[in-house]
């Protein structure tokens, strides 16, 4: 499918949750924010806009009910996007994050932008619900991130094993919230609820590894940044090296022929599919609608973005 016909998919999902965030009397009032909540709505790939409403769909309920749930992920999603960049000192040159100062609080007025817009749900019950949904996760990519920040210099191994756990954390939470959100605003049982969750799970994980991984794909001539990351672990556990030791190599380029001589790159595609598989199996319980069709597509269209050389990680039947 190609990528004119993707957003020509999600738009119809997708469209009614930019309205409803645009039209949200709180965000009128801070005009800074209103600002820069459309211009990341118009960044943000439909796709992920549109997710809860799908999860919604896929289960069961309705567009009117997925609405709300969508507009408050998003909210939610913006802010962790912020934070996590605050905290990593990555700060975006967007003229809305003039500083770290100005960054964390438009992310707090996210955040209570987020539960203001639950609030909007009619059945108490279920707001109640999804907030605490919200919540949970939230937590969790807080644990994540807070983990991140305070690791000492591990050997290799135990390096390896805290990342799986931080970015399930960090990124595997932040999306589960958007599938579990939708499947439980739609009143699914609680084994469809879960397996929507471990497929938005499945999702947050593979957008961080293809983050994460980005230079095992970079051919360019700039200086390569030393840092920690899954790259460099794996490459480390296949010469056999214990410590954190940097090889070397100056270049982006010369990093990533490194890591394609010693297998890395082929090692990242194989954990990539094994994402993409756990993401497919976890929708086995959801019964045949256009919805879970597109959920199904989703992984592909994500790896879709991974340069030529990694095509096996993408099954084209999917696409």
């Amino acid at each position: 499918m190609k990528n004119n016909d993707w957003d020509t998919l999600f738009h119809k999902y997708a469209l009614p949750v930019i309205q409803n965030l645009q039209s949200d009397e709180l965000s009128a009032t801070f005009s800074e924010y209103r600002q820069y909540l459309t211009d990341q709505i118009k960044r943000i790939p439909t796709w992920q806009i549109a997710l809860p409403v799908i999860a919604c769909l896929a289960t069961g309920g309705t567009t009117e009910d997925g609405i709300p749930v969508a507009s408050a992920w998003v909210s939610m999603f913006l802010a962790s996007e912020i934070l996590d960049n605050v905290e990593d000192k990555e700060l975006t040159t967007d003229q809305f994050l003039t500083s770290p100062e100005a960054a964390s609080n438009l992310a707090t007025g996210l955040i209570f932008h987020s539960f203001h817009t639950l609030a909007s749900i009619h059945d108490t019950d279920k707001a109640s619900q999804i907030s605490r949904i919200f919540s949970g996760s939230g937590f969790d990519a807080v644990n994540g991130q807070h983990r991140d920040l305070i690791q000492t210099r591990l050997l290799v191994e135990e390096f390896l094993n805290n990342y799986w756990e931080i970015i399930i954390l960090k990124s595997g939470s932040v999306f589960r919230a958007a599938t579990v959100s939708g499947s439980a605003v739609a009143n699914a049982d609680k084994t469809i609820t879960e397996a929507l969750g471990d497929y938005g799970t499945a999702l947050g994980v593979i957008l961080q590894l293809m983050d994460d991984c980005r230079d095992a794909f970079n051919h360019s001539p700039e200086a390569l940044r030393r840092e920690i990351t899954l790259p460099l672990l794996l490459y480390l556990m296949s010469i056999g090296e214990e410590s954190i030791l940097f090889p070397e190599v100056s270049t982006q380029a010369e990093w990533s022929n490194l890591l394609q001589k010693t297998g890395v790159v082929d090692a990242i595609a194989s954990l990539l599919l094994d994402w993409k598989s756990r993401a497919l199996d976890s929708l086995a319980p959801l019964r045949e609608s256009e919805e879970k069709h597109i959920l199904e597509m989703i992984p592909s269209l994500i790896l879709g973005r991974i340069p030529s050389g990694t095509d096996e990680v993408i099954d084209e039947n999917d696409t």
